[in-house]
């Protein structure tokens, strides 16, 4: 289960790399992204918040906002912290056109939007996901029931 310490309600982020991680980079990100989330304030007050690198594409970062509320201040950090990692790790975070499907959750694979349809016997990741609780139960979805088709 993901962020067993957040509550379900938290908000997420879910960044998609444009390829897969190595794991030097993977260990280079989930350090450097566990270093922003223990830092990670609004206005002032520290966010109960996490990171995680998942299945060598995927950066999550996660706010329980129980505790104090993601402001537009520190979104905007977290953008820029992402943003960072891009340049340092020469990937993208924001092409926001390709999704990762899978047939059997081993292999990703990434596909154009407009090619989606083509894959109607696969799962996507659902990147409109906004929530914890929509990560532990609904990130994964069949492609012929995603908004995408």
């Amino acid at each position: 289960m993901f962020f067993e310490n957040l509550n379900d309600k938290s908000k997420v982020w879910v960044y998609t790399a444009d390829r897969e991680l190595n794991p030097t980079e993977v260990d280079y990100l989930n350090n450097q992204s566990s270093l922003f989330v223990r830092e990670w304030t609004a206005h002032g007050v520290g966010l109960k918040a996490e990171s995680l690198i998942y299945k060598n594409r995927f950066l999550i970062l996660a706010v329980d906002e129980s505790q104090a509320n993601a402001s537009g201040c520190s979104i905007d950090s977290s953008v820029k912290f992402v943003k960072a990692m891009e340049s340092e790790l020469k990937i993208n975070f924001f092409n926001r056109m390709n999704l990762i499907i899978t047939k059997d959750e081993s292999e990703l694979e990434s596909v154009h939007i407009s090619d989606l349809k083509n894959f109607k016997n696969h799962s996507v990741y659902n990147p409109m996901i906004t929530t914890l609780e929509q990560l532990r139960e609904a990130w994964l979805i069949p492609v012929s029931s995603s908004p995408f088709v």
